[in-house]
This record gives C-alpha cells, structure tokens and sequence, in this order.
C-alpha cells in the first residue's frame, strides 16, 4: 500500500498506540476525586502540557487548551461561541475566506439564515488582498477566521500579517485561525501570529480520530467573549461538558510531542519529495501551485480523466490519493475551494490530491507518478 491521503487521515504511530494502550488502564473519570479520577486527570494534564509545547507557547498563561471530539467541533465552537456570547444592537459580522474548510463555511451559512452578516475574502491562487480585507474590516466585525493551510491546494495564508492587521483596524476583534492542516506541517505558535483562537485536531498528526482541541487566549475567557457549545457537567473549565476521551486525548498529547520532535526533518524533507514526485510526472499534468505553499499537498489537474476515474485506477494498484477534502467528497457539486483557488468546474473536476506524510518516501512517490502517468496513457486511449 502506497498511501498518499495524509490530508484526510494520517495512520497511528507506533509510540501513540502505545501511550493509548497504558491509558486504557486507567478508568478513573478524570472529574472524579478518589484516586482513580485523579490518576486519569493527571493523564489529561499531561497531555494538555504535551501540545501546549507543540504550539511552542511560552507564556502557558496566555492560553488555555480546551480538548474537543474534533477539529470540526472547534470549529464550530468558536463560531456558534462567538455571536452567542453577548447580545449584539446590530448584526456582528463573520469575515473568512472563500476557501474555508466545510466545518467553518456550513456553520457560517447556518449563521447567515440568522442575521450575522458574513464576508467572504476571495482565494484567487491562494492569496488573500489585503485591501480587500482593509475594506471587509468594520467596528462591528467580531470574528475574523482564516484557515493556516488550504486542505486543498495546500495555500499557506499568511495570517501573522493578516491577523495584525485586522488588530491594528479593529483592535476588539477576535482572530482564529483553522491550523488542523498546519500544525505540525509547519513552524507555528499563537503567539507569534496574532492568534486569539486555534483549532486542532489529533488524527492529522498520527494521533485518534474523535479528538480535537480549540486553543483560546485568556482574555478572551476573561471577557466571557465565547461561550460554550455544550452545557452539562462543566468539564474542560465549564467551556466544553462531557466526561473527557482519556485514551483520545492521551494519543492527541503523545501524537503532538512525537510530531514537534521530527517537524524540522519533515520541512526539510517535504520540498525534496516534491519535487521529485512532480519532475517524475508528464508535461500534460498541471500543478496547482498557490503563491505561499506547504510542500506536503500537491494539487494535480489531470488531462480529460475525471479525478474519481483516476482514484479508482490508482486504488486498484493499492495508491490511495483523493479528489479533495475527505469532509465534502460525498457532497455532489461541493468543491468550492478550486473554483475559488481559479480553476474552472471541468477543471475541478478532473484534479486530484496528493498529501505526503512524515513516512512518505521517494519510491512510493516514484512509483505513483508512474502510475499516474499509465492512468493517462491507458484510460485517455480506451
């Protein structure tokens, strides 16, 4: 097997199954007082420590970790969270992107059908105007949320500078940036890049699926400036109910510390296995480059295939790549995000994506370019 869909999932690793495996030992509820709660409560707090350093905070005071079921719950967390924390004499308004991750544009377009006014930066090439934002930016925008990495075309954005901006406009508004696709993937901290609000999730690092995390600053907290999206027993500080995933979280805080110890080897490895793989494919395959870009997500637009006729052709030889986000593929007519990058739909229609991994190696890139390259030759001839 040759898997090339590190976007969507991302298998466990040895040492994260491993810490899950002695977390399920412990049974205690981590809200519980006796012993058992207690040993699995320390069990939390590690692992609240573990990705606190992956996120290179260095004022841990600055910021609290809330554990999710997801990257999608956060997501939704600090958008529902947002508008439903105080009550407005006039619309907030949303600003975010054209290119948003499904868990942040469906909910944006529940909150549309209830007044909040939303306003969508246009992606072209996976750049953001920043006039055009200086021209979205109002006294009464409350939240400004802009993904770190396109799960796509793999569009770095650069929220340091867009996130200073908008502070320097509207010093008030809340910033949150979607970093599932990023964190780890690139050099990253809160801190640095202007950030009030940051969404992760474990099962992009080699950690669980079911398991996700919403980073606030404690201002934000302070003001009581987001509310919680699930009210019971007031676990995780009261913002997020529900007995907590021990062994989830345990792999999300183990998956974390594995990842930021061979982050630098993966940025360096990542632009070489990309280039390798694209000289290795034909000229009639198109690469959809953005203008900032992480090497590990590489768009294809295929000459006359459609991109599920090649997923299958490349299944059959056990390569699995994708036609796009896992979270929007079953939706007929969904793909928003390369049309806005710039591609037309038959051009959408017919592209793929490869997502490399920290095990990704030169051959199995190799070998899928030679693959790709037979799907064409064969499946264009037939």
């Amino acid at each position: 097997m040759i898997y090339l869909d590190n976007s969507a999932t991302t298998p466990l690793t040895l040492a994260v199954k491993e810490a899950m495996i002695g977390a399920m030992d412990v049974f205690g509820n981590p809200s519980s007082l006796h012993s058992a709660g207690l040993e699995a409560e320390k069990l939390v707090r590690k692992a609240r420590e573990q990705v606190y350093q992956a996120l290179s905070i260095r004022n841990p005071d600055g910021y609290r970790i809330f554990f999710t079921a997801s990257g999608s719950e956060a997501n939704n967390q600090i958008l529902f969270g947002t508008v439903s924390a105080k009550n407005y004499r006039t619309p907030p308004r949303i600003i975010t992107t054209s290119s948003e991750h499904p868990s942040i544009a469906e909910p944006l377009a529940v909150l549309e059908k209830r007044g909040i006014e939303v306003v969508r930066l246009s992606t072209a090439r996976g750049e953001i105007d920043l006039d055009e934002l200086k021209r979205a930016m109002t006294p009464n925008t409350v939240l400004l949320s802009i993904m770190t990495v396109n799960n796509e075309t793999g569009a770095v954005y650069d929220i340091k500078r867009i996130f200073s901006l908008a502070k320097r406009i509207n010093p008030s508004v809340i910033t949150h940036t979607d970093c599932v696709q990023g964190f780890m993937k690139l050099p990253f901290s809160p801190e640095t890049c202007f950030c009030d609000a940051v969404s992760l999730s474990a099962h992009k690092i080699g950690g669980p699926k079911g398991v996700g995390a919403l980073v606030l600053a404690k201002p934000l907290l302070t003001a009581k400036r987001v509310s919680p999206l699930i009210y019971g027993g007031g676990q995780e500080s009261g913002m997020r109910s529900g007995t907590e995933n021990t062994v989830g979280i345990v792999g999300f805080g183990a998956a974390a510390e594995e990842s930021a110890k061979r982050l630098t080897a993966f940025c360096e490895a990542m632009p070489r296995l990309r280039e390798s793989f694209l000289n290795a494919l034909p000229d009639s395959v198109r690469v959809n480059t953005p203008v900032r870009y992480a090497p590990h997500i590489i768009s294809l637009t295929l000459p006359r295939l459609r991109s599920e006729t090649v997923l299958h052709f490349l299944s059959a030889k056990g390569i699995f790549v994708s036609s796009g986000s896992a979270c929007a593929s079953n939706k007929k007519g969904s793909n928003y995000v390369l049309p806005a990058f710039g591609l037309t739909d038959a051009e959408a229609d017919t592209t793929i994506r490869v997502s490399l991994g920290h095990a990704t190696t030169e051959e199995e890139l190799l070998v899928t370019a030679a693959a790709i390259t037979e799907a064409i030759d064969t499946l264009i001839r037939s």
